[in-house]
């Protein structure tokens, strides 16, 4: 099966052999070594760049591997590194084409190139081989996009096939889900199903689905269901497409449910042109949904990689610096070292099999992966991202003991979960880090002006020496894992649990306490994203004790006129504010000697449509969510 991805990372072909007229070859890159048997991996003609360049690297986001040549840094000459298959017999082949995956990761103008060859006689003889397809990075950072190449010319053939990076001095070639074939006449495959993860009750939620060709002829009809487990609701479509194409189609019911609802929304086409699909195991696609009593405040984690040796890495200290500055309640920025002091080991390896190689490059929510660390870029991706609706607020405490911080990461849950796999994790962060030694001096090619303006790296030295140099947003430790703490969350949660689990870490002596932050993450294990996080200075969070408002609700949500906040047993003064999704403060409010059970009416009508952030607090507690503007 071929499959979509939007993330950056590097897989393992373990090469299978089908025997039947249909599919001819498959790679799921599953393997356990890399090259896999009857494959092989070898430089080009110059002798230039290493012998085994294509490597294995995790794709977390799918919980295997793709397949990829990263770049080399080459004194001279062009770098050319091949990966070619196992022999593929053709014999009985009609209309043979070949389908894979293609991305390019870090930077677009380096001029790379990759070609696809074929050979009818050796596996190793650069001559004999001839090229069939040739591409260019024509899709830095956006995802995966579909290669279709026809091999029709070598039916009736044995043949080799190639994948040739060359010029590879400062990217990737990332390739995935490889399968040759001769196609079928009547194929239509559902590719990929789009329905929001998570929404509030009574809301309509568009069902999108994208319907491939993945046959010979034209498909002019069908019909497509979605079923919910208690019912079904089928529609026909009249559609045009072509071989090779895909069409996104809207069903016209929508999903919509007035009570806390998780669901496995299961999809299906059928009735294609007017009969039988040629074949029915490419049409079912399921996806989960889940409603909630109230949306939760969504926090965007930026997670970049960096490193005092990469002379490039100054945009992307730059850019996170803006995005921390302009967005302070909604980012949470980290800057994860690679080869220098700063280095966390477990976050760095981890950081890199997930979002790909190379210098400055980050990810956002472990979701939109591969992005460039640029102002631009990052703004983007937090556009997106900031966006989502999320079924949980997350909140963090803290108590210290000597130098040793015990840490209480909360998540509080909308939303019912029969078999939840969530993990709790906290990522401890420092800014304003300095040192003397060679190694904190930071390399920079933005000195002189001539890449154009950097946030003043342009009036600084190359290298700018350690003693000029301050580090903000470095990631000092992970706690629970990269991937989170296995048993922070329980399996079953139901709508208004509080889940609760610490962690501890010793503060280095070394390290100015009033210059940490605590960041809580909290990591959905189906696809290894981030579902929401919170960050809070260390200082304030030893001043919290209890961050829970007990029996505050805010209704109705969406909200046109009028934003309802009841208490069960409210006591003490109250803040209550709300933010734009600019980080803007709109309402503003003060409400004191507040007693037993309350219900304030806070006036919304006069703010724009959109997302919200209202925050709640008292002397002692504090409560953030979001809300949606009519």
């Amino acid at each position: 099966m071929i499959k979509k991805i939007t993330f950056l990372a590097v897989l393992l072909f373990a090469s299978v052999q089908i025997s039947t007229a249909q599919t001819l070859l498959t790679e799921g890159f599953e393997g356990a070594t890399f090259p896999p048997a009857g494959w092989t991996t070898f430089m080009g003609t110059n002798g230039v760049g290493t012998a085994q360049e294509w490597i294995q690297v995790e794709a977390p986001n799918t919980g295997t591997y793709s397949a990829a040549s990263p770049f080399e840094n080459v004194a001279s000459g062009i770098a050319e590194d091949w990966l070619v298959t196992s022999q593929i017999d053709l014999t009985s082949a009609t209309n043979a084409e070949l389908l894979f995956y293609s991305t390019q990761s870090y930077n677009a103008d380096y001029g790379s190139t990759f070609d696809v060859k074929v050979s009818t006689n050796s596996q190793t003889n650069h001559a004999d081989f001839t090229t069939v397809a040739n591409y260019d990075e024509t899709n830095v950072g956006a995802g995966y996009e579909l290669k279709i190449i026809d091999l029709s010319a070598y039916d009736g053939m044995m043949v080799y096939i190639a994948f040739v990076h060359s010029n590879d001095d400062g990217d990737n070639w990332i390739i995935d889900d490889i399968e040759v074939r001769s196609p079928l006449n009547l194929d239509a495959k559902l590719d990929s199903v789009s329905l929001s993860r998570y929404s509030l009750t009574s809301l309509d939620n568009q069902l999108s689905f994208d319907v491939n060709n993945n046959g010979t002829s034209t498909i002019t009809s069908l019909d497509i269901s979605w079923n919910d487990g208690a019912n079904n609701y089928s529609e026909n479509f009249t559609v045009l497409i072509g071989p090779g194409t895909t069409q996104t189609i809207n069903h016209a019911t929508q999903i919509n449910y007035s009570t806390i609802e998780e669901k496995d929304i299961d999809v299906t086409i059928d009735n294609v042109n007017g009969g039988a699909d040629g074949d029915s195991a490419n049409n079912s696609l399921s996806t989960k949904f889940n409603t909630m009593s109230q949306a939760g405040t969504k926090v965007v984690i930026i997670e970049e990689s960096t490193g005092t040796w990469c002379g490039w890495c100054p945009r992307g200290t730059v850019g996170l610096d803006y995005m921390s500055s302009n967005y302070p309640n909604t980012v949470a920025a980290i800057a994860v070292h690679n080869g220098d002091p700063m280095t966390v080991a477990a976050y760095d390896s981890g950081l890199v099999g997930t979002i790909g190689t190379g210098w400055p490059n980050s990810g956002l929510d472990r979701k939109l992966l591969g992005v460039d660390p640029g102002q631009g870029s990052l703004l983007n991706g937090y556009n997106t991202q900031i966006n989502e609706t999320v079924p949980v607020n997350i909140n963090t405490s803290a108590d210290l003991v000597g130098n040793t911080l015990t840490i209480s990461a909360q998540a509080s849950f909308f939303t019912k979960f029969s078999a939840s796999d969530f993990r709790l994790g906290v990522i401890i962060t420092e800014d304003g880090v300095t040192g003397t030694s060679s190694g904190y001096n930071h390399v920079n090619y933005y000195a002189g002006g001539g890449e154009g303006p950097m946030g003043g790296y342009e009036n600084l030295p190359d290298p700018v020496p350690a003693a000029q140099m301050v580090y903000n947003h470095v990631g000092r430790a992970i706690l629970g894992g990269f991937n989170g703490q296995a048993g922070s969350v329980p399996v079953v949660i139901n709508d208004g649990d509080t889940v609760s689990y610490d962690f501890n870490y010793t503060i280095p002596a070394a390290s100015d306490q009033a210059n940490m932050h605590i960041v809580v993450v909290l990591i959905d294990q189906t696809d290894g994203t981030i579902v929401s996080g919170f960050q809070r200075s260390v200082a304030d969070a030893l001043s919290v004790r209890d961050f829970s408002i007990a029996g505050l609700k805010i209704f109705p949500n969406p909200a046109k006129d009028v934003l309802n906040i009841s208490f069960e047993s409210g006591e003490g003064n109250y803040s209550i504010n709300i933010v734009d999704m600019l980080g803007r403060t709109v309402i503003d409010q003060k409400f004191n000697d507040v007693f037993g059970v309350q219900n304030i009416e806070i006036p919304v009508a006069t703010l724009s449509q959109g997302y919200y952030i209202l925050n709640v607090s008292n002397d002692k507690s504090a409560f953030s969510t979001k809300f949606i503007k009519n």
